[in-house]
Parts: C-alpha cells; structure tokens; sequence
C-alpha cells in the first residue's frame, strides 16, 4: 500500500484496504519479460527510470487490477506508454512497441505471472 501511495494510485490503495483478504503477497521482477541489460541498450534510456518510473507503478496496477475491467487495463496501459516517454525519456516509437507488449503479453485470459489481475487468489 506503501507504493500505491507513494505512486498516487489511490483507488488502489482504497481496493486493497476493503478486502486485502483477496490479493496474495508478490515480488516485483523488473520489467517482466526483458532483462534488465537489455533496457537501456534497446532503448536508450537509463533502465533504471524505465523500471522503477515506469514498470514498477504499471506493475501495481497490474497485481491490483480489477479482473474482466478492459476500460481500467486500458487506462493503465496508455498511462504506462506516456510514463516511457515523459518520465524515462523513450522515443515514442520504442514506447510504442512496449505498449503493444503489454497489451498482447498482459492478456488476462493468458493467467502468468505478469497478467492483468495477476496478485489475486
């Protein structure tokens, strides 16, 4: 919850306080699916801002989402693209294939690690 404050993701915060009961303990792995040598090689950013500015809150939204609400996936989503570019420097392009990533990979219906919904038991 720490995070999620720390984040401003709020209604996150507010989630996980009225049935922590619902969500199992985890361990933020980075930028799931791309080793962290490889971030700022392939994007030309500093892979430290891309993993802690960047795929650590989409990270949290990704443990905490709501199953089966596309709309607040796509929100994240789109956030978590703007995040790459604003706040990790990352051509818009590369930001774009990372968008499409997660969009594919992040598939619910899929149930790994990195899932939307993937903190819930």
């Amino acid at each position: 919850m720490k995070l999620c404050r720390h984040f401003g993701l709020d209604y996150l915060t507010d989630r996980l306080k009225s049935n922590p009961e619902k969500y199992k303990d985890w361990k933020f792995d980075g930028c799931s699916g791309l080793p962290d040598e490889v971030m700022g090689f392939f994007t030309g950013c500093d892979w430290k801002d891309i993993t802690y500015k960047c795929c650590l809150p989409h990270d949290l939204c990704y443990a905490y989402g709501d199953p089966g609400n596309d709309i607040e996936r796509k929100r994240v989503d789109i956030k978590f693209s703007s995040d790459l570019v604003t706040k990790a420097g990352m051509k818009k392009w590369c930001a774009a294939a990372f968008l499409a990533a997660v969009q594919l990979g992040g598939t619910e219906e899929f149930g790994l690690s990195f899932s939307w919904g993937f903190a819930h038991k």
